[in-house]
């Protein structure tokens, strides 16, 4: 009896994970805005078993920002734990709104994750 109530233990402990279903991304808010430029920030929350992703940025005049649609995509690289990025973007164009998204991928595309939709308006 002694046996089975110690693999009962290690079965239910053992199996119990914290780890997130996917990755888990959060979209920034812009920061230092200018006529033609900005800093976009996000941030991979949480990994979840998708290792390594790819990720970057999307940005663009539209709202619609899949990877497929958006005008404008950077990869910064690929990371296997939870981390913040950014990026300076310039030779944007004055007073112009934008709208961007952090995101995350595995290697092949096939399954992307999206942070939320951010905005910003380039200065005059």
């Amino acid at each position: 009896m002694r046996n089975w109530y110690f693999c009962w233990l290690v079965l239910i402990f053992g199996c119990q994970t914290n780890e997130a279903d996917a990755p888990e991304m959060l979209t920034e808010e812009a920061q230092q805005i200018g006529a033609t430029s900005v800093v976009m920030g996000a941030e991979i929350k949480e990994i979840g078993p998708v290792r390594p992703v790819q990720y970057g940025f999307l940005w663009d005049k539209q709202q619609d920002l899949s990877i497929v649609a958006a005008a404008n995509k950077v990869v910064l690289g690929s990371a296997s734990e939870a981390r913040k990025f950014s990026i300076k973007l310039d030779n944007l164009k004055p007073t112009t709104t934008y709208y961007y998204r952090g995101f995350a991928a595995n290697g092949d595309y096939t399954k992307i994750y999206y942070g939320n939709i951010s905005t910003f308006t380039t200065l005059p």
